[in-house]
């Protein structure tokens, strides 16, 4: 039985000379999970937020052809009706918390359909124990970690009972153990055979909990294929920017349809060329305080032109350990920050001055973006410190495949498209090193 059904999809942003998104026509059947993939700014969230009704009823478009989901058309249907049909976890789960308490947070939408109390403290329940949330319903929403947030919204969606769930990206900001939890969820809705859409840029850890691939490229619906039989179509994702297996293109090569483990044999993973910088350009020593407790107290050498990776997870101190290191804790930290920088010591110096040779990039990228261009706000750091050409804004623009979005406000931007603006700022700034968190 078909769940949701389009043709002839065509949707065009407010102001906007041209069509977003067109969709011939896409389907999914009841209890099937699909995958959709494509690179930032391809389409794919404007195709969702059409299934749940985001769009028209709270961002501005218009929208030509058939659009049924679990029934009804998601246009003519108010939202809080839609969130009955299709529940939709965001990929920034803080965007759509409100309550201070957990156990509040997962019945807001119930008690905001006037439930009996009995109904709400079962849904409530059903819903924490789906999600492995039940120890954290006493817990206030912002002592969460990264992981934990995530799955508390998703039982907060839970609660509701829809039909169907759309998933988009829902490990893009959480660490491995938050992602393993996700998975192991997943598997348990593929298990009851609960119909699912995800939005995920992990291919091959999520294809398991699929059964099919649908790639967005461009505005366009281009590839809707069973997952079996994805080998084949590798070429096409791998140009259309999606991050796939590399023995997916070797099986390829070799005429291989589907995956076949006879084909691999003598198959080995060539990783990409890793440069060694022999010359330290920073050296940290760092301890950071909250209340008499030491929660950071480490310290860090880099070399040039080496990149390194900090791991840990969710709450291990590596965001007050960069932020100490930039010199932008929270002032109920204190710290003691020893920092040099090709051998100058910077311990002492102002922020401004000190941006001059590191360079930060947030979690929360967003609160960078402060120009109403991309290419504005790709040059603001270049043009401070006095290193701006034309070349170079080019050469960034190009690199991050923003040039099709120079002229278009920042914020407007995908989430992806707007992370790679902040990233290019970070790096045109000319610093002499990047923190990325």
């Amino acid at each position: 039985m078909v769940f949701l059904e389009v043709k002839n999809l065509e949707v065009t942003y407010l102001g906007s000379p041209s069509p977003a998104l067109y969709v011939e026509e896409f389907s999914v059947e009841e209890g099937e999970s699909v995958l959709i993939v494509g690179k930032s700014g391809s389409g794919k969230s404007t195709l969702i937020n059409v299934l749940n009704g985001v769009i028209p009823h709270m961002i501005n478009a218009e929208v030509k052809g058939e659009v049924n989901v679990g029934g009804k058309d998601p246009r003519h249907t108010p939202i809080h009706e839609m969130s009955k049909v299709v529940g939709t976890l965001l990929q920034d789960p803080e965007s759509q918390v409100f309550n201070y308490m957990v156990i509040d947070e997962i019945a807001f939408g119930p008690e905001n359909f006037m439930l009996p109390k009995d109904e709400i403290e079962k849904r409530v329940m059903m819903a924490s124990k789906v999600t492995g949330v039940t120890h954290l319903l006493k817990r206030e929403v912002n002592t969460l970690s990264g992981g934990e947030l995530q799955r508390v919204a998703l039982a907060s969606i839970l609660a509701l009972e829809p039909k169907a769930l759309i998933l988009d990206e829902p490990t893009s900001n959480i660490d491995p153990e938050g992602t393993a939890q996700i998975f192991n969820m997943l598997r348990g809705f593929r298990e009851e055979r609960r119909t699912l859409i995800i939005v995920e840029h992990k291919l091959e850890r999520v294809l398991p909990f699929v059964d099919r691939v649908v790639l967005i490229d461009n505005g366009k619906l281009l590839l809707d294929v069973e997952k079996d039989y994805l080998v084949d179509k590798a070429d096409l994702l791998k140009e259309a920017g999606v991050e796939i297996p590399d023995y997916y293109l070797h099986l390829k090569k070799v005429g291989a349809k589907k995956l076949c483990e006879e084909k691999l044999k003598g198959y080995v993973y060539t990783p990409p060329p890793r440069h060694e910088g022999n010359e330290v350009i920073l050296r940290a020593e760092v301890k950071v305080y909250a209340k008499g407790k030491t929660i950071v107290d480490t310290s860090l050498e880099l070399k040039k032109s080496e990149i390194t990776a900090l791991m840990g997870n969710n709450g291990a101190g590596k965001t007050t350990l960069l932020k100490a290191i930039m010199g932008i804790l929270d002032k109920k930290l204190s710290s003691n920050v020893r920092l040099l920088v090709e051998g100058k010591d910077i311990s002492k110096t102002a922020l401004w001055e000190r941006g001059a040779y590191i360079a930060y990039l947030p979690q929360n990228f967003d609160v960078m973006l402060v120009k109403r261009t991309v290419e504005d706000e790709v040059s603001m750091a270049m043009k401070y410190r006095k290193t701006f050409t034309k070349e170079r804004l080019e050469y960034f623009l190009k690199v991050f495949s923003l040039d099709k979005v120079r002229k278009e406000d920042p914020l407007t931007l995908s989430m992806g498209q707007r992370r790679r603006v902040a990233m290019a700022s970070v790096l045109a700034s000319g610093a002499k090193v990047v923190l990325m968190d």
